[in-house]
Parts: C-alpha cells; structure tokens; sequence
C-alpha cells in the first residue's frame, strides 16, 4: 500500500498539473526561475499534456503516440516516477508554497547534469541594499556537520565571502552551478590552515568542501600547490550574482563588485569579509613596513572596507596598501586571523611588536654583526630585517640592512673570500 503522504502530494501535483497545465508562472517563486533549458520548457510541455490526456482517461500507450515520447517516460510520469526537472521543482513548490516577497526559494544542492533539487530549500532574496536583507538567510541553513564553533554565523559567511572575493576560482560551466576551487602556495605551511577553515566555513552553510590532490609544481614556479574544492550549488552563484554583485561571464580578476552594503553591516561580518580577503590576497613586509592587498579591480571598495575599521589605506601599483603606522594599527582589527595563525599574521604581529630605532640611534654593534653573519650566510636585505627582528627585537630599516649587508660583502671581497652558500627559505 502506498504511503498517504506520498499519495496526497502526488494527488495534489496531478490536480495542478490538470488545472494549469504547461503554466510555468510557478517557476518565478525560484532563483533564476529554475534556469531551464529549452529542452527543460519542451519536457515540461509534454508531461503536463500527458497528464491532462491521462485525466481524460486516453490510453498511455495513445498518450505515447500523440506526445512522441516513449511508453516508459509516459508509466513514468504517470506515476510520477522520473519527473521532468521542473517537475521537481513544481512539487516543491506546492510543499513549500510560495516564499516571502521579496525572495525566492534556492535548493543548496541540485543533481548533476539534470539538476534536480536536492538539497535543504532557503528563502533568498535576489537583490541586496543592506545587511537586513542578509540576516535572514543565515539562521535557515543547517550546517553539515553538529561540531561545535567559537565563531558568530556572520562573521564565518564574511570570511567565507572573502575568499570567494580574493584567491578562490568560482566557475560555472555553461548551465551548471559554481563551485570554489581554492589553490593556495605551498610556500607556506600554514596555507594549509586557510584551506581547512574556509572548508568549515563552507561546512556552516550546507556546503561540502575538502582538501583535493595536492598539485605538483609548476616549471616556472619554486613551489607546488595545496587546492581545496567544494560542491557546485545555486547558494555559490547566489554569493557571486548577489552578494557580491557580478553576472555570469564576468570574474573577479577584471571586474570590479558591489559590496558597498557590506560597509554598513556589523562588525563580525565586516572582520570576516576583511580576513578572507587578506588572507587569500594580503601580504606583510617587514622590510617594507607595509601591509599590502592585491584586490585589482577593486581598490575603491578596499580602501572604503578599510575605513570603516578607523583604516587610510591608499592605492600602491596594483594593490591597496597601509603603512607602517596603519599596518600596526591593523593588527588590532585584527586584519589577519588571530584564530588561523598564518605567515602573514605572525609577520604583522612581529612588526607591531618589535621596537623601531629612532633617527638619533645608531644600529647596536651586536645587531651589525649579526647583519654581516646573515648577510655571509646569503640571506636578502629583505630577510636579514625579518630574521634580526625576531630574534633581536628590533626592527631596521631595510636600507640599514643593505648598507650593512653590501659592507659585508666588500670586506669578504677584500679579504678574496667567495660565498657559494645560498639561503633557502624553510617557509
């Protein structure tokens, strides 16, 4: 014996199906209007002929005949068994009935290739002026996993909208949904922890994303590559056409968001939305005394972003930079993750914690000695600040660490001495 319940929807999707027939009107109450494909409206067309002709009691194997679509598909749809795609979409739509106005419904997870929804159902809303119109969506989402986190839902979804703003690809091929393809250096370790929290980010938000193969090294490049990737799903292209505001064929590579709404949201989300983006596009340098964002095409929005945490950030080539007093001022945001530890972090921490020398002082006798032994050892002007900063702290200037280093150099060349060794760094 059938089970009530499914024989009341399939009463109720065959009553509407007689009623309305190829009436496709319900589809507006969905994102994208279900993003059919001709051959989607075609299907359609026919099963809901077919099911007025089966009302009328006309044989399936005549309504075949006159619909040319073979016997099977007609038992099929008959029984509704193997819907058309809109056929989906139309019974849950009479389960969930029609969403706030305003919004539309977007499924979390559609098949592949056909695109039938499977996933949790969230009311959306397809255009956003301000932080209210986002709230609402985050509370509706259950998350993958029950694991227990420290982090407020708006601040995950900032840092989950700031990488997919910096580093992360976002493709969509053709008619099938984006997904977040992150590829992160291997110059780094703690990469690997940017990784993994953006996977859990995704995880808060029903969506799926793992660690995949790591990729090897490139020819032309020092360093191979560790890659994340998620699931496709219409809640991704949701996050790229409207909460960060770009349409199909565009990227963030070349064209510029609109996330201004964000620059009046709380404070959680804006921390979240600024680290996602440092961390999959910053850098620190403490020779330089500057914190850097390479954000080409939206140096305005980054500049703004920063404002609004008390931050003068000014364009520098293709990047969004603060100096030095700027840059110690970050690290109270925090900027970079307290949370994830990363280079970048630890670099920002060293340079907001280390004493600079005034005009008036002479680099210490110790620290210059130190400068010829690194500088013997192969190390860079640019390392040689970082290396005496974090065991002497005491930060240098780059120019001092050149001068002292090339002075080295003279004296070893005086002395007819070569330096073969070459440093390599063990980040």
């Amino acid at each position: 014996m059938e089970d009530p319940a499914e024989e009341s929807w399939k009463g109720k999707l065959h009553s509407y199906l007689v009623e309305h027939g190829d009436d496709l009107s319900f589809t507006k109450h969905f994102w994208k209007a279900c993003e059919p494909l001709p051959q989607d409206n075609s299907q359609y067309e026919k099963f809901a002929r077919a099911h007025e002709l089966l009302g009328e009691h006309v044989k399936a194997s005549r309504v075949a005949d006159v619909l040319g679509v073979n016997h099977n598909s007609i038992h099929n749809w008959k029984h509704l068994q193997q819907m058309p795609k809109l056929g989906h979409f139309l019974k849950a739509f009479l389960s969930l009935g029609p969403p706030t106005e305003g919004r539309v419904w977007l499924t979390l997870e559609q098949s592949h290739g056909y695109a039938i929804p499977l996933g949790q159902f969230i009311q959306i809303p397809d255009s956003i002026r301000s932080w209210d119109d986002v709230n609402p969506v985050l509370p509706q989402i259950t998350p993958i996993s029950d694991q227990a986190t420290e982090f407020t839902r708006p601040y995950l979804f900032g840092f989950l909208v700031g990488v997919i703003l910096g580093d992360a690809h976002k493709p969509k091929q053709g008619h099938s949904h984006r997904h977040v393809d992150l590829v992160l250096s291997k110059k780094y370790e703690t990469n690997v922890r940017i990784g993994d929290f953006t996977s859990y980010c995704a995880d808060q938000f029903g969506l799926r994303m793992s660690r995949s193969v790591d990729r090897p090294k490139p020819e032309d490049k020092p360093h191979g590559f560790y890659e994340w990737v998620s699931q496709s799903s219409p809640f991704i292209d949701w996050i790229f056409s409207v909460i960060i505001g770009l349409k199909d064929g565009q990227t963030t590579t070349y064209d510029p968001v609109h996330l201004d709404w964000a620059l009046n949201a709380p404070l959680d989300f804006r921390i979240g939305l600024i680290q996602g983006i440092a961390e999959s596009d910053g850098s620190v340098s403490i020779a330089s005394q500057i914190v850097e964002f390479w954000v080409i095409p939206d140096w305005d929005f980054m500049i703004k972003l920063l404002a609004t945490f008390g931050l003068r950030g000014f364009r520098n080539r293709e990047a969004v930079s603060l100096v030095k007093t700027q840059a110690i001022k970050s690290f109270g945001v925090p900027v970079f993750s307290e949370h994830l530890q990363t280079v970048r972090y630890q670099r920002l921490k060293l340079m907001a914690t280390t004493r600079t020398l005034s005009r008036l002082e002479r680099v210490p006798l110790e620290v210059r000695l130190q400068v010829k032994r690194l500088s013997k050892d192969g190390l860079s002007a640019p390392r040689i600040v970082e290396e005496v900063a974090r065991t002497s702290k005491l930060l240098i200037s780059f120019e001092a660490a050149q001068r002292w280093s090339r002075k080295s150099q003279r004296e070893s060349s005086d002395k007819g001495e070569v330096n073969t060794e070459k440093y390599d760094s063990a980040e």
